[in-house]
């Protein structure tokens, strides 16, 4: 049922549904191919396929109106759609790794293929010199790290709030709990 997800099979993708609340599904999820009868929604037959299969259904990608099928049987049209699981045994079974399809579910996009859990974006940027030294002094007086600063920096810029580290978030709150304590 499952497999890797070629190419061809995101051209044609609308959106992502998601069955369960983002933030709080587990730091990877399988992503797969798989042929629906539809463009759009899961039928119960496959949630049934899926369930006997062990699989617990997160999310799925929908296609734009007018997708063309992906194949003819008969008189049915198939659309290959992917579509965002875990297995029921899979947090026993990987606890340290994951499978070779896992995918961060924050990372999946219309049109675009999840990043590996093990796989973090990295940018390289040139600063100024004078901007360069603040850092590294914030970084000597806070022991945060230069990475943690820069993410959380930008976080705050795109307002992507998640995107901020926890000792990032945990600085910010002393700070306000020491504004607040000097007023009063």
């Amino acid at each position: 049922m499952g497999g890797f997800v070629r190419d061809e099979t995101l051209v044609h993708e609308a959106k992502i549904v998601w069955l369960v609340d983002i933030s709080k599904m587990p730091s990877w999820v399988r992503e797969s191919e798989v042929d629906f009868c539809s463009r759009k929604g899961v039928s119960k037959e496959r949630l049934s396929e899926l369930q006997q299969e062990g699989q617990i259904l997160l999310g799925y990608a929908e296609l734009k109106d007018g997708a063309p099928p992906t194949f003819t049987e008969g008189n049915h049209e198939y659309f290959n759609r992917r579509i965002f699981t875990i297995g029921e045994k899979d947090p026993e079974l990987y606890k340290v790794d994951y499978p070779v399809e896992a995918v961060e579910p924050l990372s999946v996009e219309p049109k675009l293929k999840g990043l590996p859990p093990s796989k973090k974006s990295q940018i390289a940027v040139r600063v100024p010199p004078s901007l360069f030294s603040k850092l590294k002094r914030y970084v000597q007086q806070t022991g945060i790290s230069q990475t943690d600063v820069i993410v959380s920096a930008l976080a705050k810029h795109l307002d992507s709030v998640e995107g901020v580290p926890m000792i990032q978030r945990i600085l910010e709150l002393e700070k306000r709990v020491d504004a607040l304590e000097i007023q009063s």
